[in-house]
């Protein structure tokens, strides 16, 4: 798999989350003996792994409890029919087991594929970038892409696809992950953060929060956060309230650039 990585990001960045190494399948095998979600695995043993990575569809918090979740549904259904009595190989991820005490790993099939991987191709979750578990991360935003170009799955939906930064919406959709693209306004510089702000109000409309390391890390690579004004961008992250709808960027890997060729590949995004 290493061989097949695809580098979709505008950046090259050295030391950050694209220099590590996808790690290939090693020795360490385990029998899957149920898939809890579209990222959760029980192993024969009682172990539950969380597939590094990536991001299954999280339940709209407008759905009523009991009330049916097609995508979820199908996400788990899709991880089921890959990986559930199968024999896989792990390669951990991270330091330490989540708070549901998960510990976090890729798994590959016997043919070599990364469960996750797969799972982004068809459109049944989004990549997602996580301390420690940025070595797929390229590989994942490749598959990503494509299944983001022929709206597969979750693309083809509005609740996962990617929002426009002036979407109204954005302000109700605090905790949850998204992709969002727009055309950055202004740059702000504050005492301990600098901001992409992509409205004039900067109290109501949507803005990338970008700490001084990400922003070290991005003028080390030839892009100086001040250079993303007037720049069309595309980031990822989790929806939180800071004056408006915002993204906290954690690596430089969560900010893409989409103008450098002139060309935007996503269908439908704000010009």
């Amino acid at each position: 798999m290493k061989g097949g990585i695809i580098l979709v990001l505008s950046l090259m960045l050295t030391g950050s989350a694209l220099a590590a190494e996808c790690p290939a399948a090693g020795s360490d095998t385990a029998v899957v003996a149920e898939v809890i979600d579209g990222a959760t695995l029980r192993l024969a043993d009682g172990a539950e792994i969380r597939l590094a990575g990536i991001e299954a569809p999280a339940r709209p918090l407008a759905l009523a409890a009991g009330a049916a979740w097609s995508a979820g549904e199908a996400a788990r259904a899709a991880l089921a029919q890959l990986a559930a009595g199968k024999s896989v190989a792990l390669a951990e991820a991270g330091d330490a087991p989540d708070r549901y005490g998960r510990a976090h790993a890729y798994a590959f099939l016997a043919d070599g594929r990364a469960l996750a991987e797969a799972l982004i191709g068809e459109g049944y979750a989004r990549a997602r970038w996580f301390p420690n578990e940025n070595g797929c991360f390229p590989a994942f935003l490749a598959a990503e892409k494509a299944a983001r170009q022929a709206k597969r799955g979750l693309w083809g939906q509005p609740e996962y696809a990617t929002l426009e930064a002036n979407d109204p919406s954005l302000g109700t959709r605090n905790g949850l992950y998204h992709l969002v693209e727009g055309r950055v306004v202004s740059v702000g510089h504050g005492s301990r953060m600098i901001f992409l702000d992509f409205g004039h109000d900067i109290r109501r409309d949507f803005t990338v929060m970008v700490s001084p390391a990400v922003g070290e890390a991005l003028a080390a690579a030839g892009r100086p956060v001040d250079g993303f004004a007037e720049r069309r961008v595309r980031v990822r992250g989790v929806i939180e309230e800071s004056n408006g709808p915002a993204i906290r960027l954690n690596d430089p890997a969560e900010i893409e650039l989409l103008d450098d060729d002139g060309q935007d590949d996503d269908v439908g995004a704000p010009r």
